[in-house]
């Protein structure tokens, strides 16, 4: 009657085996899953940071565009046109030597 028993826990041992197998497949199938996900969202992370880096980008040179147009506008206003841009002529002068002078 020992060897019926013996058959029984090595069939019971198969099965443990067997189930331990399945499990360890399921998992590697899992994780190449949750692989295969993560890369697809990292690359989604990066496209996004490439949006928000080139939205931000037109959002400051439409801010510039922005305020240009307000102090021309408010030069306008003020002074006039024409005499806004002699002021404007002379100030972009100024600049010019200020340049000329900081670079020597």
């Amino acid at each position: 009657m020992s060897q019926p028993k013996v058959f029984k826990a090595m069939a019971d041992e198969q099965l443990l085996i067997s189930g331990i197998e399945y499990k360890i497949r399921k998992l590697i199938e899992i994780n190449q899953t949750l692989s295969n996900e993560n890369e697809r969202l990292k690359q989604k992370v990066g496209d996004l940071t490439n949006d928000v880096l080139s939205l931000t980008k037109r959002l400051q040179e439409r801010e510039n565009k922005a305020i240009k147009l307000s102090l021309a506008n408010a030069l306008e206003y003020k002074i006039g046109v024409d005499k806004g841009k002699e002021k404007l002529a002379e100030l972009i002068e100024e600049i010019e030597r200020c340049i000329i002078v900081l670079s020597d």
